[in-house]
């Protein structure tokens, strides 16, 4: 899988729901109860891109996962880009998220120098956000590991990997990702902070996913 040269031959095949992405296509919402509605509203399997500002950045992950972790009981695998894996665990559970059933991919701990703990078998930490190939590798174990058929992958912040990897590695990973996604049958949660992406990246993504989300409280 080498996404900074195009030149692996990954054998997943890319299945992109386009019936799907006609009905649901792209979404603006005025706030948050709209939006959890939508989640809940949405059938299995489906995969959807949600924008956010920074400033509800946090807000929108800790509820989105209220919904799917708490209120649907599913387990699933959230890739942190953004914060080290123990405070992510920290503040899920803080606010009542049940972390019990999540398995982490870790991309940020090792990086920022922290503490890791090899005898927690709920987490993989990887040398670096710049490692796409390894995310790929750990979320292969990490779905491996939830024998559960209906489960969710949530990745914290797409749009942060482009400070390690420019638009178009990073939109070749996210096709990889969204077709491994089809391939396992999960449902999956793609958050983008909008000032931290460029519009050709979107631009890009929404060929990969069933729905594109932007969530403007503020609007």
């Amino acid at each position: 899988m080498d996404f900074e040269n195009g030149s692996g031959n990954d054998p997943t095949p890319f299945l992109f729901s386009a019936t799907l992405i006609g009905v649901y296509n792209i979404k603006n919402m005025k706030n948050m109860k709209e939006l959890l509605d939508y989640i809940r509203s949405l059938p299995k399997n489906l995969i959807v891109l949600i924008n956010v500002k920074s400033v509800d950045y946090q807000k929108t992950n800790i509820e989105i996962l209220r919904v799917l972790a708490n209120e649907e009981n599913l387990p699933g695998v959230y890739i942190t880009v953004n914060k080290p894996y123990k405070t992510m665990k920290r503040i899920l559970e803080e606010e009542g998220i049940k972390t019990d059933n999540l398995f982490f991919i870790d991309c940020i701990t090792k990086t920022s120098g922290g503490e890791i703990d090899q005898n927690d078998k709920k987490v993989f930490y990887l040398d670096t956000p710049e490692n796409l190939t390894g995310i790929g590798v750990a979320m292969g174990e990490a779905i491996r590991h939830i024998p559960s058929e209906d489960k969710f992958l949530f990745m914290d912040s797409l749009s942060t990997l482009l400070i390690y990897r420019s638009v178009g590695t990073v939109a070749k990973f996210s096709h990889f990702l969204t077709g491994r996604m089809r391939v396992w049958g999960l449902r999956g949660i793609l958050m983008s902070v909008e000032k931290e992406t460029d519009p050709e990246f979107i631009s890009q993504l929404t060929q990969f996913c069933d729905a594109v989300i932007t969530l403007d409280e503020n609007g």
